[in-house]
This record gives structure tokens, C-alpha cells and sequence, in this order.
């Protein structure tokens, strides 16, 4: 197979491994509601989308969750609860990705919020402390952009603003939902076992340079 041109990355459990469990936990520290009750409600709910999406400030979102969420929470240990699912970047991961930076045109596609990106952006990974996405291209967050994934207009814009077209794209993120629409605009999408690292991709790459 031809080797593609670009690569989309998801962030969270793709290249960045997360465990929402800790933050559910963290939050019913503050909250007469249980972890698996918070986690049902913010699930069932989708009460992370419109702060992901732009539409509501840090202030609105803690105001918002604290009221879905029966929470009495400073702003500070807010946050800290928030990104408890933050977990340490994949061994190798930054140099992984700048073996493939003179390879592909490679850009990061994140459903991802102000509170997280203060986080993990400040994580160094580099041999002068550089972070993960000083190697990027171009980086996209939903926060930013006041669009989240799976909504088919997110990678439009993506490919777009990146002079792509969808053949010449290969796409890794985690979410079957995120895929499936990526695929339905002609994207060629993979799934990525949160359970596996980085070499899960690359062994797929492989295929298309072998």
C-alpha cells in the first residue's frame, strides 16, 4: 500500500495514556455522590462536551460541575481532581514521533480542555524539555476549535486548514465513535487499544512502508 501523506493523532489513550476512574474518584472526595454515580452522571450526560467544545469558561465548568455534581471543591483541588486521569506519556513516545516527523505531515486532533492542555503541554519530554507537541505540525483542540470529535465537521476543518484530502490521511484515536465518522468522510481510520502503546501504530505503519 502507498505510504500516506498526513497522520491524525488522538492524544488521550493513543498517545497519552488516561484513566477516567481517577478523576470519578477524586471528584466523590467532595461530592455525597458516589464514583460510579459520578461517572454514570457524566457519561449519561455528556457533561464534559460543551467545556471540550469552547462553549463554557474554566469558571462556568467548575460552577457547572459542581452543581451537576453536588461537589464542594476549591478551584484548585477542582482542577487537581479534574486531571487526576492524567497519567505519565509513553515511555519512548517523543522520540518515537520525531522518527516520524521526516516521514509525515503529522498533526495532533484532541476532544481536550483548557484545564487538561495547562497540564500536559508543561510535561517535558525532550532533551531541552521540549514538550510532545513542539514535534507536531500542526496541533488541533476541541476547546479551541468549538468543535469536538465525532462530529464529521472537525476533520473537514482539519483537512482543510492542512491542504489534505481524506485518502492521503491515516487516523488513530481510541473512540469507535470518532472513528466511524472519520471513516464515513473517507479517512483511513484504525482503533487503538488503550491497553497497547505506541508500537501498536507503528506496526500498522509498517504495513504501508513495508
Amino acid at each position: 500500500m502507498a505510504a500516506p501523506k498526513a497522520i491524525i493523532f488522538d492524544l488521550g489513550n493513543v498517545l497519552l495514556p488516561i484513566d477516567l476512574s481517577l478523576t470519578y474518584e477524586a471528584f466523590s472526595a467532595f461530592s455525597s455522590l458516589s464514583s460510579s454515580e459520578i461517572a454514570s452522571a457524566i457519561m449519561e450526560h455528556q457533561l464534559w462536551v460543551p467545556y471540550e467544545a469552547g462553549k463554557q469558561n474554566d469558571a462556568e465548568f467548575r460552577d457547572f460541575l459542581r452543581e451537576r455534581l453536588d461537589l464542594t471543591i476549591s478551584d484548585v483541588d477542582f482542577d487537581n481532581a479534574f486531571s487526576a486521569l492524567l497519567l505519565d506519556f509513553h515511555t519512548g513516545v517523543y522520540e518515537w514521533i520525531a522518527s516520524l516527523k521526516s516521514h509525515f505531515h503529522l498533526v495532533l486532533l484532541s476532544n481536550t480542555s483548557a484545564i487538561h492542555a495547562n497540564r500536559f503541554t508543561k510535561v517535558a519530554l525532550g532533551p531541552e524539555g521540549q514538550n510532545l507537541f513542539s514535534l507536531f505540525h500542526q496541533v488541533y483542540y476541541s476547546f479551541e476549535m468549538g468543535l469536538v470529535k465525532p462530529d464529521p465537521a472537525i476533520y473537514w476543518k482539519v483537512l482543510s486548514e492542512q491542504g489534505l484530502t481524506p485518502r492521503e490521511v491515516l487516523f488513530f484515536d481510541d473512540n469507535v465513535a470518532n472513528i466511524n465518522s472519520a471513516k464515513n468522510i473517507g479517512i483511513q481510520s484504525y482503533l487503538i487499544d488503550p491497553t497497547r502503546n505506541f508500537l501498536q501504530i507503528q506496526d500498522i505503519l509498517d504495513t504501508y512502508v513495508s
